[in-house]
C-alpha cells in the first residue's frame, strides 16, 4: 500500500512542480550556471559538478532562458528574472551576428570562442522561444528588435522553395519535421506576448506544412526525415511518440490562438503516440509498424505526453494517462539521480544509459509544468 501511495503522490504535478522550485531550479542556478561567463553550462557530471568545457550550444542558453523566464513568471524562484536577463546579454554577445555572420553561431566555448558556426534551424527556433520569454519579463525594445532580426534571417537565408526552412545554413539533408515545431512554440509564444506583432500569417503557415507534409494521411505518423521536396526517406515508418505528444499539445494551443479546429488532427496524433505508452505509464523512445524501433526511455518523451494526456482528446485516450506517465518517470529518471538532477535515458530494465545530465532536459520539464499547474 505505502508504494502505491507513493506513485500516486509521484504522479502529482504539484510533486513535480515542488521539486523543480526546491531542487531542480536552484541546481541549475548554481552548479549549473557560471557566473563568470554569464552562460549556463551544457551539463552536469552525474554527482551533480559542472562540466566546464563542454562547448555550449545557443539552443541550451535559449532553453534555459525560457525556463528561468517561466519560473519567474510563475513565482516559483526567487532571482529568476534577474537570471534569465543576465544570461539573454550574454547569450546575445556571444552568440549573435557572430564571427561577422547574421543570424545565431551554434556553439561557443565557455570563453566565448565559437566554436560552430553553422546557423541551424533548431536553435534559432529556441532562440526565438527565449526571447519571447524575456520580452514577457520586460518588453525591451532590444529583445523585440532581435525577434525581427532573427525573423528577417531565417526568411532572407534559410526559406526553402518547397516550403518551411532549411535545416541549416548552409543547406543539409535530411530534413526535419522537429524544428519546424519548435518554430511553430516559439510564433505561439511571441504572439502570446502581445508585444511583438500578428504571428497568425506564420502559424497558418506551420499548420500548412504539418498538414501537407508531416502527418500521414494513411497512417497518422509524423516522419522524421525528409527530402528536399519533403518526401519522408525513412521507409520504415519508425516515429517518435514524444514528437506525437508535442504537436498535440501545440496544436491545441494553435486552437486557443486562431480558432481553427485542431480536434481531428490532435486525436489523430495521439491514437498513433499511445502506442508507445506502456501498461505502466513508460514512453519508449522510438516506434515501428509494430515492436519498439528503441526500446529504451528517455525523459523528455514523458513530459510531453504528461501534457498532452491533459488534454480533452488524451484523456479520453487514456484517463489516468497523465499520473501514469508522471509516476513512472518519477522512478525511472528522478528516484536514481543527485536532488535537483535525473537520468535521462534508461534501458528497457531501468538501467541508466547515460554518464551526465544534460541541462536541455530542464525545458521539457519546466514547460510540462507550466502546463500542468
Amino acid at each position: 500500500m505505502r508504494l502505491a501511495g507513493a506513485l500516486v503522490t509521484q504522479g502529482s504535478p504539484q510533486v513535480w512542480i515542488d521539486w523543480l522550485c526546491r531542487r531542480a531550479l536552484p541546481l541549475w542556478s548554481e552548479a549549473g550556471y557560471d557566473a563568470e561567463s554569464g552562460s549556463f553550462v551544457e551539463r552536469l557530471a552525474l554527482d551533480g559538478r559542472p562540466q566546464w568545457e563542454v562547448p555550449r550550444r545557443v539552443m541550451v542558453q535559449a532553453r534555459q532562458i525560457h525556463v528561468f523566464a517561466t519560473a519567474a513568471a510563475n513565482g516559483w524562484f526567487s532571482g529568476a528574472d534577474e537570471l534569465a536577463m543576465r544570461a539573454g546579454d550574454a547569450m546575445v554577445a556571444r552568440y549573435w551576428d557572430a564571427d561577422a555572420g547574421n543570424g545565431w553561431a551554434f556553439s561557443c566555448t565557455r570563453q566565448g570562442a565559437i566554436v560552430d558556426a553553422r546557423r541551424d534551424l533548431y536553435a534559432h527556433g529556441f532562440v526565438l522561444l527565449a526571447l519571447a520569454g524575456l520580452v514577457t519579463l520586460d518588453a525591451q525594445p532590444r529583445h523585440v528588435a532581435l525577434v525581427h532580426r532573427t525573423l528577417a534571417f531565417l526568411d532572407r537565408a534559410m526559406a526553402h522553395p518547397a516550403g518551411g526552412y532549411a535545416e541549416q545554413c548552409p543547406g543539409v539533408l535530411p530534413r526535419r519535421q522537429n524544428p519546424h515545431m519548435h518554430l511553430l512554440e516559439a510564433f505561439l509564444a511571441l504572439h502570446e506576448t502581445g508585444n511583438c506583432g500578428d504571428f497568425r500569417p506564420r502559424i497558418a503557415a506551420m499548420i500548412d506544412l504539418f498538414d501537407r507534409r508531416f502527418l500521414s494521411a494513411e497512417d497518422d505518423v509524423l516522419s522524421e526525415y525528409y527530402g528536399e521536396d519533403w518526401t519522408p526517406v525513412d521507409d520504415g515508418r519508425a516515429f517518435e511518440p514524444g514528437h506525437h505528444f508535442e504537436w498535440a499539445w501545440l496544436l491545441a494551443r494553435t486552437a486557443a490562438i486562431t480558432g481553427i479546429d485542431m480536434a481531428g488532427r490532435i486525436e489523430r496524433l495521439l491514437r498513433t503516440a499511445q502506442r508507445g505508452v506502456d501498461a505502466r505509464g513508460g514512453v519508449v523512445d522510438q516506434m515501428g509498424p509494430g515492436e519498439p524501433v528503441a526500446a529504451d526511455y528517455r525523459l523528455w518523451p514523458a513530459t510531453e505526453a504528461a501534457k498532452a494526456f491533459d488534454l480533452p482528446q488524451g484523456r479520453a485516450v487514456r484517463a489516468s494517462g497523465t499520473s501514469d506517465v508522471l509516476a513512472a518517470a518519477w522512478q525511472s529518471f528522478i528516484t536514481p539521480a543527485i536532488a535537483g538532477g535525473w537520468i535521462d535515458r534508461v534501458d528497457p530494465r531501468g538501467a541508466p544509459l547515460v554518464d551526465h545530465i544534460p541541462a536541455s532536459s530542464l525545458y521539457h520539464i519546466c514547460t510540462a509544468l507550466d502546463y500542468l499547474r
